[in-house]
């Protein structure tokens, strides 16, 4: 089942109670960031003080610090940036608070670091994903999902210089300028795991770029010697249902177990 929705609302249901989140902020926290905590109805302090029935970490990235977000502790990492919070996206929290998984992520950051290997990780040993064919084609969808969320998404690399190996050349020197640019190297990148039932688990991957097409690509019929353009209707087959939701900002894979 595959579906194209509309942007949605950032407003979440006021009768479904809120559940105390808190922020671990592994450093010192600025009075800007304790202003957008208050702002959002966090709860902020270093790891070991700060108390609520959910928390995020949040700090620097690094493979360690966010597989500690994921850990038994915690329930998701979210990269500081200069400006705080700023930017990081409400879905976030409300996947926190839903008793799911969130990692927010600068761009370099995502592309820089394992972030695929911890996200597999964290569906097997968070979720119960049993190790097997399965969890590698679900491994393969989050891969696409992802690469094209940093390069295609936050980057806005075109795809189709790919071809060839002149195109593929240009294609690695636009994206050493691209991850060197501080506006475009510090938009998010942002992965949600939620649980749904017993058998299924959903994996949102967004970005901060222009969007796409989601129908028109999906339709779009790809020669199958191409390089390039195959991942969307990859994931479509692998998937128990895909949703395109932000104008194509956010990817919704439903996976069954």
């Amino acid at each position: 089942m595959i579906h194209s929705a509309p942007p949605p609302s950032e407003v979440f249901s006021i009768c479904r109670p809120v559940r105390p989140l808190g922020l671990a902020v592994d450093g010192p926290v600025s009075e800007d960031l304790a202003d957008q905590c208050a702002a959002l109805g966090l709860l902020i302090g270093t790891p070991d003080a700060v108390h609520a029935d959910e928390r995020l970490l949040s700090g620097i990235a690094s493979d360690d610090s966010i597989r500690r977000g994921i850990g038994g502790d915690f329930s998701g990492f979210v990269e500081l940036g200069d400006e705080g919070l700023l930017g990081v996206g409400l879905r976030c929290f409300e996947t926190v608070r839903s008793g799911g998984l969130a990692i927010s992520l600068k761009t370099r950051s995502a592309y820089a670091l394992p972030t695929l290997d911890i996200v597999c990780d964290a569906l097997r040993d968070c979720m119960g994903l049993a190790p097997g064919e399965r969890a590698d084609l679900i491994g393969i969808c989050l891969g696409e999902a992802i690469s094209n969320a940093v390069m295609h998404g936050n980057l806005e690399v075109p795809a189709h210089l790919r071809v060839n190996s002149e195109g593929f050349q240009r294609f690695r020197q636009i994206m050493h300028e691209r991850l060197n640019d501080p506006v475009l190297a510090c938009r998010r990148v942002e992965i949600n795991i939620l649980p749904r039932g017993h058998d299924f688990i959903a994996v949102m991957v967004s970005d901060q770029g222009a969007g796409f097409n989601f129908a028109e690509h999906l339709n779009h019929t790809v020669d199958s010697e191409a390089k390039s353009g195959r991942g969307l209707g990859l994931i479509s087959r692998i998937c128990a249902s895909l949703l395109a939701e932000d104008g194509g900002r956010t990817l919704t894979m439903t996976f069954a177990r």
